[in-house]
């Protein structure tokens, strides 16, 4: 008949063929066995459901098992209890393999020996140390309950105590059960504890060099019966505001050794101690050279890194020292290494800047020729024609203007807005297309000038001129000037300011003309207004000499004797004045020739210099 289930046979293949979860009961017994769901394994599932919220409360509280098993204490001295509850079964194959150390993510280990109370310290660390072969400090040592207790704040002490589980017979004859957790200490910092770490600071801080040493500072002797690790950040916090409570002028410090990873919290560093110029930060755990960031407002000109993995994170040394140098600027010394002068562009600060200067000459021979040639260009400029300009202007010369505002509120009204220039405007910014900017670019005499008439007329501010001469050589000259002038048939008269550069060259005739000319024009700012034609406003019809402006240019530097009279010489040849009103002028603008003869060229050209003047 065929069997019960469906007449279905089993076919083994071999001895070892049958269902995992049946292994430990075939080793242990070769008779079938049948699966039993009595009570019992209620109780296994609420054990097992122990147990897990054991190893999460562990997990929680950062006392992690380096076995990554929490019920290593649990393990008891009989025979295993299999499946089903029976005694002497043997263990499942998973708890016989070699268990591994696993590295923590916390610096510290804590060391818990079960039945440590019943042995002296010294016999114990004895112990350890022997088969070790390598010694170590025992931090915080404790005993609480049976158990003795103590840290380590080395991963590689850690792992050979691990390993030392179950290996060192003591003197009763037990083994000695070393259970290794990655775990910190707890701290609670109160008067007391900020007491003894002021204590221990004073003992380490250099009031000769105004220098204090901290390292390893939770090793100290001092503190053994607290933990006071500075990697802690409230730790570090109640250090900072100890030492500036105490040392305020502080300027090294020494951080070396103290298992620092987070820098963040340091950041106050910057603010608390001004004078901070030598940091030692030497190996610690700092990851990136990005977890500085915090500190770069610190004035360092020393620092030490060697011994943090940051540094290992550059193959190439001057890369490091350049990306460090960039954080700090005023670093001369990294890793123990003077470090060259840095390349840039950096002055002293007690180096004085020099005067400003209304304008700029390259050359003082060329003031005279600046000073014709301005006064004459836009004398013609301000005219009713600006035809005769094409004298001035090469055969092949080139033109372009640009026109932009400057700021949001200088488009409210009518008069300020830039609606005459901006459809002409060459702004390399905003045209991109390589044929558009071909057509606003004026590329002959007659185009120039043609488009020069179309602008609206206008009248400039000539004694508020600055120019700067660039260059001045016989074969070309680079003239630059910016300055104000008003559109005089323009409603309201609107002010505009303006930017120019001429480039000039000799032309057949002995003269000179402009081969390239660039012009931008904006709004002028209400400061340029309210300064604007003062001089011209200021001068008396019949005033003796003509009238600077109310505020001298701060280019105006008394010049020596000699350098008076060159200038003195100078004005009279080109006025035509005699010396007495070529002194008067030269007094007025500060001998400030250049301005000197636009004042001069102004008020002639409106009649109101008297012939006696011109009387030698």
């Amino acid at each position: 008949m065929p069997k019960r289930g469906g007449g279905r046979v089993r076919n083994w293949k071999a001895d070892n063929d049958y269902f995992e979860h049946d292994r430990d009961d075939r080793a242990h017994n070769s008779n079938t066995r049948r699966v039993s769901f009595k009570p019992g394994t209620n109780k296994r599932q609420n054990k097992f459901n122990k147990n897990w919220n054991e190893s999460a409360k562990l997990l929680l509280d950062d006392d992690i098992d380096m076995a990554g098993n929490a019920g290593q204490v649990a393990i008891h001295k009989g025979g295993f209890r299999g499946r089903g509850g029976r005694l002497n079964s043997p263990a499942p194959r998973s708890h016989l393999a070699k268990r591994k150390f696993i590295v923590g993510m916390l610096p510290w280990y804590q060391i818990i020996i079960p039945y440590g109370a019943k042995h002296e310290k010294e016999v114990i660390l004895k112990a350890l140390y022997s088969h070790l072969q390598d010694r170590f400090i025992p931090h915080y040592y404790k005993i609480s309950g049976n158990a003795a207790i103590f840290y380590v704040d080395d991963v590689k002490i850690a792992e050979k105590l691990y390993n030392a589980d179950r290996k060192i017979i003591m003197s009763d004859g037990f083994k000695l059960v070393l259970i290794v957790k990655n775990s910190v200490p707890n701290v609670a910092i109160d008067a007391e504890m900020k007491e003894k770490m002021k204590l221990t600071m004073a003992k380490r801080y250099n009031a000769a060099t105004k220098a204090l040493d901290l390292t390893k500072f939770h090793a100290d002797p001092d503190l053994a019966d607290i933990f006071c690790a500075l990697f802690r950040p409230m730790i570090m916090l109640a250090a900072i505001d100890i030492i500036a409570e105490n040392i305020p002028d502080l300027e090294a410090l020494n951080l070396n050794d103290n298992k620092l990873h987070g820098l963040e919290h340091m950041k106050i560093l910057a603010t608390k101690f001004k004078n901070l110029k030598i940091l030692y930060m030497g190996d610690n755990r700092i990851p990136f050279l990005g977890s500085l960031e915090p500190l770069k407002n610190l004035p360092l000109v020393e620092l030490y890194l060697k011994g943090n993995p940051l540094v290992n994170r550059f193959q190439d040394h001057e890369i490091y020292v350049s990306d460090v140098r960039k954080k700090f600027p005023k670093l001369t010394r990294l890793d123990g290494v003077d470090l060259p002068p840095a390349i840039g562009f950096d002055v002293s600060e007690d180096v004085a800047l020099p005067p400003r200067v209304q304008s700029f000459l390259v050359n003082p021979a060329g003031q005279g020729l600046v000073a014709d040639f301005l006064t004459q260009y836009f004398a013609i400029y301000d005219s009713e024609s600006r035809q005769p300009l094409l004298e001035a202007y090469h055969e092949n010369a080139c033109m372009s203007m640009a026109a932009g505002y400057m700021s949001h509120d200088a488009r409210n009204t009518q008069s300020t807005r830039l609606n005459t220039y901006l459809p002409n405007s060459r702004n390399l910014i905003r045209i991109t297309d390589r044929e558009a900017r071909r057509r606003y670019l004026r590329t002959s005499r007659l185009q120039v000038v043609t488009f020069l008439s179309e602008l609206p007329k206008t009248k400039h501010d000539l004694m508020g001129f600055a120019v700067d001469l660039i260059v001045f050589t016989p074969q070309m000259i680079t003239l630059s000037m910016n300055g104000v002038f008003i559109e005089t048939h323009t409603t309201d008269n609107p002010t505009r300011s303006f930017h120019r550069t001429f480039v000039i060259v000799p032309n057949n005739n002995g003269g000179f003309c402009i081969v390239n000319d660039m012009l931008f024009v904006t709004n002028a700012s209400k400061d340029q207004e309210s300064k604007a034609f003062a001089g011209a406003e200021t001068t008396p019809a019949a005033a003796p000499a003509p009238a600077a402006p109310a505020a001298p240019v701060a280019s105006a530097i008394p010049a020596g004797e000699d350098q008076q009279k060159q200038l003195l010489a100078l004005l009279s040849q080109q006025t035509g004045m005699n010396e007495h009103w070529s002194v008067n002028c030269l007094q007025e603008t500060g001998w400030d020739l250049q301005r000197a003869l636009f004042i001069f060229n102004q008020l002639h050209s409106e009649g109101k210099i008297p012939p006696d003047a011109f009387v030698k």
